[in-house]
């Protein structure tokens, strides 16, 4: 496990929900206290956040965590979470942008509203800007690590999620900007890209398109946000020191293999 033992950490995201447990966030969250940080949970779901964080202090027994609402669209309350965490945690030199949304409404193209568009883009995208943006002199300032929540919709196209998958791709080329305009500043950027995880909305799809993962994943199981959380945690830290502007995929072997495998398997094929 890595060591952050005097580390302050923003995670946005972060919760622990009804039902279901923790999502990818509070997960990450989670595994930062367990390797000596101290973190500021940010969600809109503050009830879920407050809890996470009663858990981590509990467990802790101390204050290594606090709960701030925040709506990421909003500048303005990113700039107050930035201000809360260094007055009741101190300077940041971690920052994990994970909070994200896939509504129903982000459909394919030609049924896209601008409004929903705009929306997953706010979200998704350009919370990654002004989160990394109003930490960076913080992380300039004493080297640290933004990582930040991509997808492996990011890289391949559905039939639905446009807006979800553009954002991601964004926040890939994103990443790969803030590595090349502050590296050289001992600030790292890297993304990781999540496939399928066996988070709380997960828990919730019919076992019918949990069958369609399975049979695609190489895995033979969805990752969990425990093992998210690890690769998360694992980037923002020293032992990462050589991996800059990259992106990790965390997709249990989705997108590493040829369309047609989970077809040729189901007709006994053994090699592709």
């Amino acid at each position: 496990m890595p060591n952050l033992e005097g580390k302050t950490a923003i995670v946005t995201g972060a919760t622990f929900v009804e039902p279901g447990g923790l999502n990818i966030g509070g997960a990450t969250a989670t595994e930062l206290v367990a390797s000596g940080a101290k973190v500021a949970l940010a969600d809109t779901n503050i009830d879920g956040a407050k809890r996470l964080a009663d858990r981590l202090n509990e467990s802790a027994g101390s204050t290594v965590a606090i709960a701030v609402e925040t709506d990421v669209r909003s500048e303005e309350q990113i700039e107050q979470l930035v201000r809360t965490t260094v007055a009741e945690l101190g300077e940041p030199t971690i920052v994990m942008n994970i909070a994200g949304i896939f509504p129903p409404d982000d459909t394919e193209v030609a049924e896209m509203t601008v409004e929903a568009w705009d929306d997953v883009m706010a979200v998704n995208l350009r919370s990654v800007m002004l989160l990394s943006k109003h930490t960076l002199p913080y992380l300039r300032k004493a080297g640290g690590a933004i990582v930040s929540t991509a997808s492996t919709h990011g890289s391949a196209g559905d039939t639905s999620l446009s807006g979800y998958g553009a954002s991601k791709a964004g926040v890939i080329a994103l990443t790969k900007f803030l590595a090349t305009q502050y590296g050289r500043e001992g600030v790292r950027c890297n993304a990781v890209s999540p496939g399928t995880t066996s988070s709380p909305p997960a828990q919730q799809l019919p076992d019918q398109i949990k069958d369609i993962f399975r049979r695609q994943n190489l895995n033979p199981e969805m990752p969990t946000p425990e093992q998210q959380a690890k690769v998360f945690v694992f980037l923002a830290s020293d032992d990462a020191a050589g991996i800059n502007g990259q992106e990790i995929k965390v997709d249990a072997g989705l997108l590493s293999h040829q369309p047609m495998v989970a077809d040729m398997r189901a007709l006994g094929a053994t090699t592709v």
